[in-house]
């Protein structure tokens, strides 16, 4: 166990209303972090998935209204919580919280982080990059690319550093395999494409419906699963109802299960049509030895490196997904390759041990002002 110093507290925010990689990197530092002497509180916008899992896990939390950027009811609850909670850092996750919080950290002296885990353009007015600016004291990226889409919009590249969000390799090895075939009714021996998102569409679970209604067609035998929940499900539904072979596709909700679910599949797809961070979902994938096919795009493309740990394709592009999935399911010994390669660079470079150190150090840096 690592040595323990002083406590650092804490304190996340959170104004989104998804449930996703993000989120859950939050819960995760504040899970894991405790034996690095890092004590965490989760402040959140009410009514926030976040805050149902966070009471689950048994995690410190707070809901607050945010209803704007400048919520004076918002602000005076965290200036209570901050001082309550005897607060040194605020690491903050989105834009909503983290006006109302910094706000309130600057007249209180406690130290700030802006975390930015999706890689769309900052707003370029000055209100709107003061939050990476002068009211942060250090800005968190989750990708390389996202850090090069900062200093290209003229935020400082010494104060930005880029964590990207660990793995635990062992959980994600760990799933037992037909389970979720045996729920689903799916074959032993019959070839399962899955992909677990956020469902909104910059993750393009569309397009991954597109592909899965031309593979279906072409492959009486393939099933496909698509994990996850978010703003575009009921459209995503809609759309289910009217596919061929649709009794092969199934939208499966917000699942706890994951290594489960990666245990059962043949090829695991992430098909986003923007930038973003480095994605759980394809991390999660290469820890069981899933091979991949991915969007070629922003931080997607440091994990899934084409034609050496997964296949991807141009974004929005469902012909070209169904090709590259096809391609996997036909080449077996392609697909071992991809996927065991893909295992070693998490092992490598993205786990779940290898965060934990450094985001302990960076908030230990960030408190003793180094």
């Amino acid at each position: 166990m690592p040595e323990v110093k002083r406590k650092i507290r804490v304190l996340h925010t959170e104004s989104s209303r998804n449930f996703g990689g993000q989120e859950l990197r939050v819960l995760l530092e504040m899970e894991r972090l405790v034996d690095f002497g890092i004590e965490s509180v989760l402040v959140a916008r009410t009514g926030n998935p976040i805050l149902a899992e966070a009471a689950k896990r048994g995690l410190k939390h707070y809901a607050l209204p945010m209803v704007n950027r400048l919520d004076l009811v918002s602000m005076a609850r965290f200036a209570w919580i901050m001082r309550h909670e005897k607060i040194d850092i605020v690491n903050a996750h989105g834009s909503r919280d983290s006006w109302n919080a910094f706000l309130v950290a600057r007249l209180l002296g406690v130290r700030t982080i802006r975390a930015r885990h999706v890689a769309n353009p900052i707003r370029s007015h000055g209100l709107g990059k003061a939050v990476y600016g002068s009211l942060s004291d250090v800005v968190l990226t989750t990708s390389e690319s996202i850090r090069r889409g900062l200093i290209e919009r003229g935020i400082a590249a010494g104060k930005i550093v880029s964590v990207p969000t660990g793995v635990d390799v062992a959980r994600f090895m760990g799933g037992e395999r037909g389970r979720v075939r045996r729920e689903l009714g799916i074959p032993e021996a019959a070839p399962v494409v899955g992909m677990i998102s956020v469902l909104r569409g910059d993750k393009g679970p569309d397009v991954f419906l597109a592909a899965c209604a031309e593979l279906t067609t072409q492959r009486p035998d393939l099933h496909c699963l698509l994990a996850g929940d978010g703003w575009m499900r009921q459209d995503l539904e809609a759309m289910h109802g009217t596919m061929p072979n649709r009794e092969r596709i199934f939208i499966l909700g917000y699942r706890h299960d994951i290594p489960d679910l990666l245990a059962d599949m043949n090829v695991a797809v992430l098909s986003a049509r923007i930038p973003e961070g480095v994605p759980q979902a394809l991390l999660q994938a290469h820890s069981a030895r899933v091979p991949v096919v991915a969007s070629a795009v922003g931080g997607i493309e440091e994990v899934a490196r084409h034609n050496e740990t997964a296949l991807t394709v141009p974004p929005g592009d469902a012909p070209a997904l169904a090709a590259a999935i096809g391609r996997l399911l036909d080449d077996r010994t392609l697909a071992a390759a991809l996927a065991e390669r893909g295992h070693q660079l998490v092992v490598e470079s993205y786990s779940l041990e290898w965060m934990q150190g450094r985001m302990a150090k960076l908030y230990r840096d960030l408190k003793e002002g180094r």
